[in-house]
This record gives structure tokens, sequence and C-alpha cells, in this order.
């Protein structure tokens, strides 16, 4: 009795794990995707090897960060912008004599910054140190507000309020600051 209590526990135990691996792979793989697809646009426009890492950015627009090192092996940001193809249909009516010309699309955004081009991560940790009350930092990470590449910075405030901060790459200059 004993052991088939222990092999249906085994059995239980091996069945979730398996199914919360698929979940998470399942739920991975269109990021991974996306990165790729990054990658692969950014390599047919412009000149880079070595990878160390992508990040994602969502704010107005989506952006994948690629850490690499570009031709001269200078460590370079690259934010590639993510299209993401949404039909809206244009609906024409009985009393409309012409019918307008769709409007050209916006080409999709690269931006190549070197590192030594702004400020660093470790700088951005000490502003925010040293000029925030925050309680605990979640993350720094590379974005992009309009064409202005941007450090966001995550934490949480001494009152426990969730809160962004932006700064500019290049200055490290305040942009915008948001609390929930």
């Amino acid at each position: 009795m004993k052991a088939w209590i222990i092999a249906i526990f085994t059995m239980v135990f091996i069945s979730a794990g398996a199914f919360f691996y698929v979940m998470y792979s399942s739920a991975m793989d269109p990021l991974q995707d996306r990165e790729e697809e990054a990658i692969s646009f950014a390599g047919e426009h412009i000149s880079f090897h070595s990878v160390s890492s992508v990040n994602r950015y969502h704010g107005a627009r989506s952006y994948q960060v690629i850490d690499a090192l570009n031709e001269d092996d200078e460590p370079v940001y690259i934010w590639v912008e993510e299209r993401f193809t949404v039909v809206e249909p244009r609906i024409y009516d009985d009393f409309e004599t012409e019918i307008e010309e769709a409007e050209e699309e916006e080409p999709r955004r690269i931006i190549i910054r070197r590192h030594d081009s702004g400020i660093t991560f470790e700088e951005v940790r000490d502003h925010i140190e040293n000029e925030l009350e925050i309680s605990r930092l979640n993350s720094i990470r590379l974005g992009m507000i309009g064409r202005t590449p941007v450090y966001e910075v995550n934490y949480i405030s001494e009152d426990g309020r969730q809160s962004y901060y932006y700064l500019t790459f290049e200055e490290g200059r305040y942009i915008r600051h948001y609390q929930f």
C-alpha cells in the first residue's frame, strides 16, 4: 500500500513538472523568436557580431535592444523597433467620391550607439541611489522614448509605490517619472 502511494505521488509530481515545463516553453518561444528576428533584421542592415544579450523594451513603441560588437570590435547597443501587423480596415461609404491613397508606412527604426557614447548602468544605479528615496531597485534597462535612447529604472519607492524613472542614455538627463 505504501509503495502504491509513493508511486502515485511520484507520477503526479513528474506529470505536474512536465506540464509546467511545456507551458513555460510555449510561453517563451514567441519571445525568443522575436529576439532572433530582431538580430536577423539588424544584421541585414548593419554589420555587427558577437551578440552578448538581447532585451525587450515596451513603451509607446516596442524595441529589442541588442548588445553586440560592431565591425571595429567596439561594444554597441542596437535598438531594433518591433512591428506588429495590425490591419485596420478603412471603411468607405457611398457618400465618398474619392478614395484616399494609403499613407506610406514609416520605415522600421534601427538606432545604434557605442557603449562609451552614453552613461553606464553603474552610473545610472549611483544616480538613482543618490537622488531618489528607494526601498528596492527592481531593474535598469535600455529603452526608447520617441527617438531618444533612455534608461528605464523600475523601483519600489519608500512609500511602497511602483515607480519608473527615465534618464537619457547620452547624458543621464532626467526625462520623466511615473509612480503607481
